[in-house]
């Protein structure tokens, strides 16, 4: 490409200026800084179904484990993790909980019940579903809560 003032003179135009893609790129990155922390802050509500008709949950035969809506998780009614508790520890804490349980019961074949209260955090539950899934629980389910209205 050649660009000349209109006598013979001609220059050649080699460098290829990147001033206005460094400015793009700054503005993209002032734009993420500024909304990842709103990304963090959001969460998800997790409602849990609610059945009309439907048989009682069996507690006999059955590892519960409850999450709180302050993140506060228990397995058969033994206190896991807090909401102190890091996320990224919670998932390791369910699984060994859940294989203490399937040891003192001697069967994997035992259902897992999940009951979440309705104002808890999405996070925790899928925390304890993904520990589930890890430690191979093959029956799950989570818990309705049941209406007596109908």
């Amino acid at each position: 490409m050649a660009f000349g003032s209109g006598s013979g003179n001609r220059q050649t135009f080699s460098e290829i200026n990147i001033t206005p893609l460094t400015d793009v790129f700054l503005v993209l990155l002032i734009i993420m800084i500024l909304i990842a922390p709103l990304i963090n802050q959001s969460s998800l509500k997790v409602e849990p179904p609610v059945a009309s008709h439907g048989k009682a949950e069996q507690q006999n035969k059955t590892i519960t484990v409850e999450v709180s809506k302050e993140g506060t998780i228990a397995v058969n009614g033994i206190k896991v993790s807090d909401q102190n508790t890091p996320i990224s520890r919670v998932q390791g804490l369910v699984s060994n909980a859940l294989k203490n349980e399937f040891e003192k019961m001697g069967t994997k074949d035992i259902p897992v019940a999940v009951r979440a209260d309705q104002e808890s955090r999405q996070k925790y539950v899928v925390s304890v579903l993904d520990a589930a899934a890890g430690v191979g629980v093959k029956k799950l389910r989570i818990v309705t809560l049941q209406n007596d209205n109908y």
